[in-house]
């Protein structure tokens, strides 16, 4: 799914999706109400002011399902998936891809105003180095949890093996340390 994204859409990465041109509304108008022509196969814009189960998307996202089902059957994938199965995980992707873009979007300032292309990238940033640093400090946490379970096994096999005493208090600092 993400390289078919990548290749119809041209995008490397979500941020990428920031510069993404939605779909004319003239056109997604058209469409959904007078019988227009639809999503161009070769050019897919989505309609970024609606989310995946407006008619304009879920074509187009009908389009994508059916590229991806077509190159299964190319390439001779080892599991067949279902349309439905393969809809879910492409309308998660653009629910991500939307979510990306619209908080990409100028946004009212305190005075009232629009934020300038400088002021939306200065958040952007701002945004992504908050990211990184909570991403890092679950990790850590993650990391320092899983260290002290280490430790703590190792002591209560270790404790075993002597018949040490203090087996019952390595035991229950172990379990609590578990349940935390």
């Amino acid at each position: 799914v993400r390289r078919l994204f990548k290749e119809k859409l041209a995008i490397t990465q979500d941020l990428d999706f920031i510069t993404h041109r939605p779909a004319a509304t003239e056109d997604v108008f058209v469409y959904e109400y007078e019988d227009g022509p639809g999503p161009d196969r070769n050019n897919l814009a989505f309609d970024l002011t609606q989310n995946y189960s407006s008619p304009w998307n879920t074509r187009i996202l009908e389009l994508l399902c059916q590229e991806l089902q077509a190159r299964r059957e190319e390439e001779n994938w080892p599991i067949k998936k279902s349309d439905n199965y393969i809809m879910d995980i492409l309308r998660e992707r653009y629910k991500r891809l939307r979510t990306v873009w619209r908080n990409a979007q100028p946004k009212l300032t305190s005075k009232g105003v629009l934020e300038t292309p400088a002021e939306t990238e200065a958040r952007l940033v701002e945004g992504r180095l908050q990211t990184g640093k909570e991403s890092r400090q679950a990790n850590r946490r993650w990391n320092k949890y899983h260290r002290r379970v280490m430790v703590l096994d190792e002591m209560v096999k270790l404790k075993s093996e002597v018949q040490d005493d203090d087996l019952q208090s390595w035991k229950w600092l172990q379990s609590l340390i578990k349940t935390l």
